[in-house]
């Protein structure tokens, strides 16, 4: 088996100016967030500093202008992303929305969802979530058991989704719900769909506590919930093709290493003392 090499490269010149445009606004924003509240980066939340990014066209960077984005490079992007988690910034109220859930919109969203919602993500002033796993389903995602019936105008969801991370401050969840039972519709009785937490009846968020006493994790219950026809997101039956794509957005990048990146450097600091 040949073993992965991946050489080194250098990213394009202009990138160079955004990175210390990044770095000299992270050492005025953090210089009085302590280092314990930094390690949370994109679990964390801080809503005036999401807002202070939309400001500066650090939200939606790639995204089309008429929507709410800026247009600009892959590349750039990767620079922002680099230097917020390495620094530990608090991003985690706009992140999903940024990372995954208006890409995913950008795809297959409606234009009327695109137009009504994404400007606002590019702002830092509206928040996702994701409803994806659910109770006794482990990483089975095709288990997936919360049933949208189709009702005059809509949809009439009820079921429970587990694990959400940051449904409680969110203004959005996209989520995948069963709109067949069928047996042999395992797959294709997928379909996604827009949920707005702040203003829908029927749904009951709770926190899920973890060993340090924090919350971010929650489960979302759905009681005869209604979801508009309007809110259907790409075609009925097609979640699964979609949640995949969606999939892809979130663990693509070096979110994952990178998000532990202030707690590991303190961590090699503290060794270090110890000699």
């Amino acid at each position: 088996m040949q073993p992965f090499r991946f050489d080194l490269c250098e990213l394009p010149g202009e990138t160079e100016g955004l990175r210390e445009e990044i770095r000299a606004f992270l050492a005025e924003e953090l210089k009085h967030v302590p280092k314990v509240t930094r390690a949370q980066t994109w679990s964390g939340s801080d809503t005036e500093f999401s807002r202070k990014m939309g400001a500066k066209g650090w939200i939606g960077m790639t995204w089309p202008k008429k929507y709410g984005g800026h247009e600009r490079s892959f590349f750039e992007r990767y620079v922002m992303l680099e230097e917020m988690l390495a620094a530990g910034a608090p991003v985690g109220a706009h992140w999903i929305g940024d990372r995954q859930s208006g890409p995913l919109l950008l795809r297959f969203g409606t234009e009327e969802q695109r137009q009504k919602i994404l400007p606002r993500v590019a702002k830092g002033e509206c928040y996702f979530c994701i409803g994806m796993s659910e109770p006794d389903s482990g990483s089975d995602l095709a288990a997936t058991r919360t049933r949208a019936d189709k009702v005059d105008g809509g949809y009439r969801v009820n079921g429970t989704k587990l694990w959400t991370s940051g449904a409680h401050t969110a203004h959005y969840m996209i989520a995948l719900f069963r709109t067949d039972s069928a047996p042999e519709a395992k797959h294709s009785g997928l379909t996604q769909f827009l949920v707005d937490l702040k203003n829908t009846d029927g749904i009951t968020i709770r926190p899920i506590k973890d060993l340090a006493g924090n919350a971010h994790f929650n489960e979302v219950v759905f009681e005869d919930a209604f979801v508009p026809d309007g809110m259907l997101v790409g075609t009925e039956g097609g979640g699964w093709g979609q949640v995949t794509a969606e999939l892809a957005f979130e663990r693509s990048g070096p979110e994952r290493y990178l998000s532990s990146f202030m707690l590991m450097v303190e961590m090699i600091r503290e060794l270090e003392k110890r000699g």
